[in-house]
């Protein structure tokens, strides 16, 4: 079509001239031959530029042909199968590890002043998501004790060295029917509002004094299983219920006995949009057929947290928990309470300033200990975090113990400075 309408253009546009310019010895028959001529090198012309034109369009086609002829013959099998296995880098598990490192300078009531520094842990931690329903987490730590002034039981066994223990390793699952949550294995139990953090990662360098007495340094960490229900909504709050049954392994509470120890706890939490409320009431309860013991063990907690306008790096927040102990051995009663108070306030990105005060009365109808414990965190970095901290512990039977405590805490991997 193209070369017809170049030949129409090429006869009606020829000059009408060229015909009254030919000399008068010119037949028509050569005119019109030098006329065919011309026309017939024109449509040659034409059909060479048609030609390199076409020629990449006919090279893309011959592509396309080759490779649905390829494709058709893979077999089928081939093509439809998908790997059931996952790659070898997502079988591995996550591993972290952190470090801990603490010095102090311990001045007891009416003794000398002692300079000391431990590596007081060393955590390994393996996280992996098992198949759609269930994960697990796995922490070996190596530890060592360290010592506060003017408590007895921290002198005993300061700088004892222990070896790799497991300090938790379950497994749990996600999206069970009715959003239930379900966990096994050894496990820190859910009381009050710090007993599920690792040692590092808590607001000061030691647990409190009550919980330290009630439950142990490491708190409430027993073998068994956690049944998380439903939240639900009750008015301005949301509510959760946590139910746990263990072997009542702990040492303060239960003696480490061989029968079973029953935990429930309630919690209901308020949002008021720049700061938020929750109140939680904890009960455990075991017994030690051998050793004549029935302990109960009653707590409450409180916090409270603002963070003023749409501060990323501001906060501060009000926390507090209070526990009643009462143990029966071999028909006799016993009981212990304490409870502590602490502040913090989240300055910026980096520097966060802290105080905590204990008190303790313990089961032999000692008199009560205080303690007040000021702190000043900076994290360097979100891998590095230092502090410094102070220990002022004193009670009605002796003067006032000085220990003044510096921590260096560092993390690698996917998990740093994780909570629990």
């Amino acid at each position: 079509m193209r070369i017809r309408i170049a030949l129409l253009m090429v006869f009606f546009f020829i000059p009408a001239g060229a015909a009254a310019q030919a000399t008068p010895t010119d037949s028509i028959i050569e005119q019109l031959q030098r006329r065919i001529d011309s026309l017939a090198r024109v449509v040659m012309e034409l059909e060479r530029a048609g030609a390199r034109a076409e020629e990449p369009a006919d090279e893309l086609a011959a592509l396309r042909a080759a490779a649905l002829a390829a494709r058709a013959e893979v077999p089928e099998a081939e093509t439809s199968q998908t790997s059931r296995t996952r790659s070898l880098q997502r079988l591995n598990p996550e591993i972290s590890a952190s470090g801990d490192l603490v010095g102090n300078i311990i001045a007891p009531a009416g003794e000398d002043i002692e300079f000391a520094a431990v590596p007081r842990e060393f955590e390994f931690s393996f996280q992996s998501a098992l198949d759609s329903y269930t994960n697990t987490k796995i922490f070996l730590t190596q530890h060592q004790d360290f010592e506060i002034a003017g408590l007895a039981h921290e002198e005993e066994v300061a700088e004892e060295a222990h070896g790799l223990e497991i300090e938790e390793a379950y497994i749990y699952w996600v999206g069970l029917p009715g959003g239930v949550g379900l966990k096994l294995g050894k496990i820190r139990q859910d009381i009050g509002l710090y007993n599920r953090w690792h040692t590092h990662a808590l607001n000061e360098i030691e647990r409190p004094l009550a919980i330290q007495s009630l439950l142990g340094e490491d708190g409430l960490v027993q073998t068994g299983a956690s049944v998380s229900l439903p939240s639900f909504v009750l008015g301005p709050a949301t509510q959760t219920v946590t139910l746990e049954v263990a072997q009542g392994s702990n040492l303060e509470l239960f003696q480490d006995s061989h029968g079973m120890s029953y935990l429930g706890r309630f919690q209901s939490f308020i949002d008021l949009g720049s700061s938020a409320i929750q109140l939680g009431v904890t009960g455990t309860t075991g017994q030690n057929h051998e050793a004549l013991l029935n302990s109960n063990l009653l707590g409450f907690d409180f916090s409270y947290r603002w963070t003023p306008g749409a501060s990323r790096y501001r906060d501060f927040s009000l926390k507090g928990e209070w526990y009643i102990s009462e143990q029966t051995q071999s028909g006799i009663d016993f009981r212990a309470q304490g409870g502590y108070g602490q502040a913090n306030l989240k300055l910026n990105q980096r520097l966060v300033l802290g105080a905590r005060l204990d008190y303790f009365e313990g089961y032999e109808g000692e008199a009560p200990v205080y303690q007040l414990v000021p702190t000043i965190s900076w994290w360097q970095s979100e891998w590095v975090r230092l502090r410094l901290q102070y220990n002022y512990l004193t009670s009605n039977d002796v003067g006032g113990n000085h220990t003044l405590l510096l921590q260096t805490v560092w993390a690698m991997g996917p998990h740093k400075h994780e909570t629990y």
